[in-house]
């Protein structure tokens, strides 16, 4: 067991050094990461999660912040390298706060801030969010909520994916993923598309390795990774059976075991049965979680059924819930549904089964993701996954309230209103677990409520205007926090840091002459450069992810500081305790062995402890 006597300056060597690893691959110019293994194996990737989470971490510390950071990914699926960045910041500037105390109050003053901090998490971040960002974030778009080039969409999954992939990978994934939701939108149920992709995204994509990524695409209806063990062709709609077990499977009502001499007739006869129900049903497809025998296949021939074996059962679930498909009351379990098309699917040197389905709210589809080797591949399903969660956590997240269009078209009365009329609002906290019902339509959402903003800094430069010039909470708090949110704009124009100088004067000057971030027509102020020219395009980012994201990382400055004691545990110590000697299987010779190791061990326990 071990006292810590300074946990701030313990906490703060150990996100340091986490920082060091992250920095490198921050934005769209940033650089990647290589992990090794000692099989051989690489790891290549700029994904900030998938970088902090393949670290062999054993520092108590680092795992304490590995497990909030986790825990904010699963909430928004973003903001993991701006998570560390922020944190480190904010634990300097409490460091060069406290520093000049005495070293007996030190520590003392630092619990003193992570508790303010923590109390205005709670009371005055909603507040300056929603009355200081989002009034301007509604300005993004212009007078009318005119969209940027390419839609709504588009910009933010492009930002998303702009900092997590090289460029040339982002400039084919962007459409490509964008294609794939409005494919699968049907109507004005945006909501609904994102939930369906974001929850079954596991059977709505298909990874092929050895192939150009070029060669990605989106495909109508559902692929099964497995070939057809017996294939008629099929015209139009058609009745499929699923089934989950073979046909030949007995459920005797006896469970003793005992040899019959007709057993192979026995057996015939229960196949025959169950075959002769389903050619009543006048299926044409058969499909098969396991290999069914091979008299069912030749059955199958003979009567123009044709049969996928080895389905994944996941993937025949989703196809029964999309087609409500009919459960039979037989043995074993069976289901029959009607699908759209059945055809035979080729990527590569690999045969795939793609079979249609249609459903009220949604049109299925498989987004196809190529790439020539299993690393960049893995990055990129990575990716796209959580672009969902990206788009999920922002259609739930989404705040039903009029909310001021820009703060250039409206004087300082117009704004002590808003403040008044939307605390009931702010009040509700995004940054809890209580979500809001998705709203229906996230363009129209998007555009009217100002729920996105530009990236490359835009939410920094603002919030950090906003905490500079609010009544919320102690002035030192958020002069705290107004210096700690700089380090992500700053990390992003390492390589050229009269860049961030620029855009700070700019954004500035904007908001103290109350003036919209971005003029109308003019284009945005930062930009992702997507294409290998150096090209960008306009991108954004949710505010509410990044409202999260400064919540999370408040909490976090509040849990390392109140560490007391680290308490270190030797796993072979507790197993060599947990373990009784069997003495009557050993030999004195034994005896003395073991219990000089077990003298050993609780020595060596003693000293690192």
């Amino acid at each position: 067991m071990a006292k810590v006597t300074d946990p701030l300056q313990v906490s703060l060597s150990v996100v340091g050094a986490l920082e060091c690893v992250v920095r490198r691959c921050v934005g769209p110019s940033g650089g990647t990461v290589i992990f090794t293994k000692d099989t051989g194996e690489t790891l290549i990737t700029k994904h900030g999660h998938r970088v902090l989470t393949a670290l062999h971490l054993e520092h108590p510390v680092a795992r304490t912040v590995l497990e909030c950071l986790c825990a904010h990914d699963r909430v928004t699926a973003d903001g993991s390298k701006s998570f560390i960045l922020l944190l480190a910041a904010l634990l300097r500037g409490i460091h060069d706060s406290v520093h000049g105390s005495a070293h007996t109050h030190r520590r003392h003053a630092s619990w003193k801030l992570a508790n303010q901090l923590h109390a205005f998490c709670w009371d005055g971040l909603d507040d300056v969010i929603a009355h200081g960002v989002v009034p301007y974030a509604s300005s993004l778009f212009g007078p009318g909520g005119c969209e940027p080039e390419g839609g709504v969409l588009a910009a933010l999954v492009g930002g998303y994916v702009g900092g997590r992939v090289s460029p040339g990978q982002a400039e084919l994934l962007t459409p490509l993923l964008c294609e794939l939701y409005t494919r699968v939108r049907h109507g004005d149920a945006d909501s609904a598309a994102i939930s369906f992709i974001h929850a079954n995204f596991s059977q709505l994509h298909a990874a092929v390795s050895g192939l150009h990524s070029a060669q990605s695409r989106v495909v109508e209806g559902l692929l099964l990774p497995c070939d057809w063990s017996v294939w008629k062709e099929t015209d139009g709609p058609v009745k499929a059976l699923v089934v989950y077990e073979k046909l030949d499977e007995r459920y005797d009502e006896s469970v003793s075991i005992q040899f019959q001499e007709d057993w192979t007739v026995q057996s015939d006869s229960v196949i025959q049965e169950r075959l002769v129900t389903i050619l009543r049903l006048q299926v044409s497809v058969m499909l098969s979680a396991v290999k069914q025998p091979d008299c069912v296949l030749a059955w199958a021939w003979l009567n123009t059924v044709s049969v996928l074996d080895c389905c994944d059962p996941g993937q025949l679930d989703l196809l029964c819930e999309l087609s409500t498909a009919e459960t039979l009351t037989v043995q074993p379990l069976m289901r029959v549904g009607t699908l759209t098309h059945c055809r035979r699917f080729q990527l590569g040197g690999r045969r795939y089964a793609n079979v249609g389905v249609t459903h009220t709210s949604v049109h299925t589809h498989t987004l196809v993701l190529c790439a020539p080797a299993a690393g960049p591949l893995e990055q990129s399903v990575s990716v796209s996954r959580g672009v969902f969660s990206m788009l999920q956590h922002l259609s739930h997240s989404h705040r039903h309230n009029n909310v001021s269009p820009c703060p250039h078209e409206q004087g300082l009365a117009s704004s002590q209103h808003l403040a008044s009329s939307q605390r009931l609002a702010s009040s509700q906290r995004l940054a809890s677990s209580q979500l809001h019902s998705p709203c229906p339509n996230l363009r129209q959402c998007i555009l009217n409520a100002g729920d996105v903003i530009s990236v490359g800094g835009a939410f920094e430069f603002v919030f950090h205007h906003s905490l500079l010039h609010s009544n919320h909470g102690d002035p030192e708090i958020r002069r705290l926090l107004a210096e700690a949110v700089l380090s992500v704009p700053r990390s992003l124009h390492t390589h050229r840091p009269g860049d961030f100088l620029q855009h700070l004067v700019h954004f500035t000057n904007s908001l103290r002459q109350r003036r919209p971030i971005r003029e109308h027509g003019s284009g945005s102020e930062f930009m992702w450069g997507l294409g290998a020219d150096g090209s960008g395009r306009v991108c954004v980012e949710p505010v509410c992810s990044k409202h999260q994201l400064v919540a999370s990382v408040l909490q976090c400055v509040n849990r390392l500081l109140r560490v007391e004691t680290v308490i270190h545990t030797s796993r072979s110590l507790a197993l060599a305790a947990s373990s009784e000697p069997d003495s009557e299987e050993e030999d004195d010779d034994g005896k003395k062995k073991k219990k000089k190791k077990m003298m050993m061990m609780m020595k060596t326990g003693r000293d690192t402890m």
